[in-house]
């Protein structure tokens, strides 16, 4: 590691260093939104033309250099073969904000939903007494779901996850638990959307069987299978909709014509 600069913060004061380390001490943050193919051939080529100008955000744990900000950029020079890269080290206690301006990026739902999890994480291992419903909490992750989805797209990559997120929006709250104990919950959570995808993809293929194909046919076996409907409120507790979704769609499966017979008669 060799001290390029050290700098200060000009709103908050506090020292940030500028180094410079070899690219074999750099670990990408555990659970980071995923890195864009595309993305990083574009940032390959920029570093190609101009060289390599932004340097990444990193936090210190112990002898480590985690990266917070600038994957792509991370995985564009490892991939040119770069030794040692140039980054801005800021203390630890700033990643959370800087996690939450990441989720606020326009970025599909699978890529909020790992970056809250990551910050969800962050929180878990510094303190698990915390309350879910702690504000700093709330104040990083705009929507406790996504942490759901994030635990379930870690286990299911393919999982269809925006098909859900009406329903979970109105059921799936952040929870007045210690993070320790909500953390067990919500991968309990993640496990019945699992659950609900499998089912759910059985009931497309049995209503495919009838000659109905269209891009959004997932999304129409949900919104039919749903106990909740489009209720701007609902008294379902999370339990109570995934099990009758999930009945729902176990039925649909079985009787697929149901779909067909209600798309008639809400037509006629």
């Amino acid at each position: 590691m060799e001290e390029i600069s050290k700098i200060k913060e000009p709103l908050y004061g506090y020292e940030q260093e500028i180094i410079l380390v070899p690219i074999t001490k750099l670990k990408v943050i555990e659970v980071q939104r995923k890195a864009s193919a595309t993305h990083v051939k574009r940032l390959t080529e920029s570093i190609k033309r101009i060289g390599f100008v932004i340097p990444l955000i990193v936090v210190k744990r112990g002898d480590e250099d985690i990266v917070i900000d600038g994957q792509h950029r991370f995985l564009a020079a490892k991939g040119l073969g770069i030794k040692k890269l140039p980054v801005i080290v800021i203390p630890e206690k700033y990643a959370h904000n800087l996690m939450e301006l990441n989720v606020e990026k326009q970025m599909a739902l699978r890529d909020k939903a790992y970056v809250s999890l990551n910050v969800y994480r962050m929180y878990l291992n510094e303190d698990p007494s915390m309350e879910e419903e702690d504000g700093r909490i709330m104040d990083s992750i705009e929507y406790a779901y996504y942490v759901t989805l994030g635990m379930a797209y870690k286990e299911k990559p393919k999982l269809f996850g925006s098909a859900y997120e009406s329903i979970l929006r109105k059921v799936d709250a952040f929870l007045p638990k210690p993070l320790e104990k909500a953390a067990v919950e919500r991968e309990e959570r993640a496990k019945v959307v699992i659950e609900a995808d499998a089912l759910a993809r059985v009931a497309v293929k049995k209503v495919e069987e009838l000659g109905i194909e269209h891009p959004f046919l997932y999304k129409e076996v949900i919104s039919f299978c749903s106990i909740i409907k489009r209720k701007k409120k609902v008294k379902q507790t999370f339990t109570e909709t995934f099990d009758g979704l999930k009945k729902n769609l176990e039925n649909l499966a079985a009787n697929p014509s149901r779909l067909r017979e209600h798309r008639f008669s809400s037509a006629g």
